[in-house]
Order: structure tokens, then C-alpha cells, then sequence
């Protein structure tokens, strides 16, 4: 045990090594040679400290405060625990969290990001929203492959422009278009088949061509 007296304000303080055997909440059991303390962790001690620990405590007549964590019990175990709101600030640089086996974030409330430029790259990636709100200009993807699976689909656009070499469409009961005017045309075959169809006009129906067979 090494004890260094320190005077301020007429208190003596100690500061001593200990081994941490209890943690009960914020109360700490500290065995400093054949004593125990009753200890609280300091505001400075951001790494929890835990039972079998080595800390570096002050005491005085009243109180004792752990300072810091000499040595880790537990090596693959680290918690930095803070009572209130905290804020963690970069004034001058980039602030970078690396990791080796993964970050997770998790809150009861609700995450806030705000910068001028946002960059994701991974190689998986999974989304689950129960609903989803996106407000935006311009969004522009370049995609291998897309495939979607929902019970239905509602989109109102003023223009709507699709360009494919191939279009395949399967619909089991209703396909049904509303339109004020319709232009279909093809560089080569048209072909129209039903087992029955129906063509009505108000005004007019005209067929022009070169050649015509009915029957």
C-alpha cells in the first residue's frame, strides 16, 4: 500500500491502491491491505470499475473516490459509464470509432444525424423499418439487381419515363388503364389475343392497312 498525504483545506487526503470486491449500483467495496472502504467512483473515472479490479482511490476522514482503473480484471471487458447528457467534441479534427468485431448503437429514443455529406459502404446490409418517410430532390441508384416482395404499391408522379430492353409483365386478374389518350406502337408485330374481345367506340373505329383479313 502507498499512501501520499495531500493538504487542502485542512482535510488530509490519502491516496492508496486498492482491489475492487463488491459493486453494488454506484457504491464500490475497495480492500486497501486489511481494510475495506466504502467507495464511490469518481466523475473523472469514466471506465466502471468492476469486482476484482486494481484502482487508485483518494480518501479522507469521511469520504473515498476512486480515481481510475490501474489494472483490468476482466481484459475483454471495458465500460465507459456517464450520468448525464454527454458530448463528445472535435474541435479541430475528424472523430473516428474503429472497431474490430462490430459497433452497435442502440437507444430508447430517437438517433439524430446531420451532416453535409453521407457515405455508407458495406458489403451486407439489412433495413428493417416498420414505416419509412423520405423527403428528398433527386434520388439516383445504380443496381445490379432489384427485387421486391409487398402486397401493394400506390405512386403519384406528374411524368413517368421507364426505358428496358426486355419487359415481362404477369398479372392474375385485373389490368386495368385510365387515360386520356393512348399511343401504342410497334417497329415490327402487334399481336392481340383474348378468348373474347371487345372493342367499343363512341365516335369512331378505323382500321387502315395495306391488307386486311377478319375470320
Amino acid at each position: 500500500m502507498i499512501a501520499t498525504p495531500l493538504r487542502e483545506k485542512s482535510l488530509v487526503l490519502q491516496q492508496q491502491y486498492g482491489e475492487v470486491t463488491q459493486v453494488a449500483g454506484q457504491a464500490l467495496s475497495v480492500r486497501t491491505g486489511e481494510t475495506v472502504l466504502r467507495a464511490r467512483r469518481a466523475a473523472s473515472c469514466l471506465l466502471t470499475p468492476l469486482t476484482g479490479d486494481k484502482v487508485l482511490l483518494v480518501t479522507d476522514h469521511d469520504d473515498a473516490y476512486v480515481l481510475a482503473v490501474l489494472e483490468r480484471s476482466q481484459a475483454n471487458q471495458a465500460t465507459l459509464e456517464l450520468p448525464g447528457d454527454t458530448e463528445i467534441r472535435a474541435g479541430g479534427g475528424r472523430l473516428r470509432l474503429t472497431a474490430r468485431d462490430g459497433i452497435g448503437m442502440e437507444t430508447a429514443s430517437d438517433v439524430s444525424l446531420l451532416a453535409t455529406q453521407l457515405n455508407v459502404s458495406a458489403v451486407q446490409g439489412e433495413v428493417l423499418v416498420n414505416s419509412l418517410s423520405f423527403t428528398g430532390d433527386l434520388l439516383r441508384g445504380c443496381i445490379d439487381r432489384i427485387k421486391l416482395v409487398g402486397r401493394s404499391f400506390d405512386a403519384v408522379l406528374e411524368r413517368y419515363y421507364q426505358r428496358v430492353s426486355r419487359s415481362y409483365r404477369h398479372v392474375d386478374e385485373i389490368d386495368q388503364v385510365k387515360a386520356s389518350q393512348m399511343y401504342y406502337e410497334a417497329k415490327n408485330t402487334f399481336s392481340l389475343h383474348a378468348k373474347n374481345t371487345v372493342m367499343t367506340a363512341e365516335e369512331l373505329v378505323k382500321v387502315d392497312a395495306e391488307q386486311i383479313h377478319m375470320g
